[in-house]
């Protein structure tokens, strides 16, 4: 199978306004992607991240081809991926700013081993390996392989957006 080719050519897609509207009723798990960028630490937040494969382990996450953060995923050989929890809401609302304030509290974040901005907060962190970027209409498809995980403690309930505004997704059973 052909790596890029698209199998449904001819087929108009809907409005940028209709994708919209039906993706907000779908709620995804809210992360924030850190990584080192040529000019200091780089970050995003972004509802894309999914698991793709488990064997080998792959995640996946998109970044828009008019994000400040694009540059620098495309020199970047490995990221961070935060995966965010209940009581991270302003961590995700940072890092969906303005850039140069990202980063600007060094008291939300150190550096990994390896040089990656680590964020105090979330759930878990996923040391990734950017292994595939696959252009995708208006954002970039990036196939990461997992390289580590760190699990919090205590985590909190995860963090997802929906119809546009932050919820927590309680894990208690009911």
């Amino acid at each position: 199978m052909s790596e890029h080719r698209s199998l449904s050519p001819a087929l108009p897609s809907v409005s940028p306004e209709i994708h919209r509207r039906a993706m907000r009723t779908h709620p995804a798990g809210v992360t924030i992607v850190t990584l080192d960028g040529p000019h200091g630490p780089v970050g995003f937040t972004a509802s894309s991240p999914s698991s793709l494969s488990a064997e080998p382990a792959l995640i996946s996450f998109n970044v828009g081809i008019s994000s400040s953060s694009l540059a620098a995923v495309l020199d970047a050989r490995t990221a961070v991926v935060h995966l965010l929890g209940e009581g991270d809401e302003h961590l995700a609302l940072r890092f969906a700013g303005p850039s140069h304030l990202r980063f600007a509290d060094t008291a939300l974040w150190t550096r990994a081993e390896n040089g990656e901005p680590l964020l105090h907060g979330g759930r878990v962190r996923l040391r990734v390996a950017l292994d595939r970027l696959v252009p995708a209409g208006d954002h970039v498809l990036v196939i990461a392989r997992l390289l580590n995980a760190w699990f919090h403690e205590a985590p909190a309930d995860p963090l997802v957006i929906l119809d546009g505004g932050f919820r927590s997704v309680s894990g208690a059973s009911h």
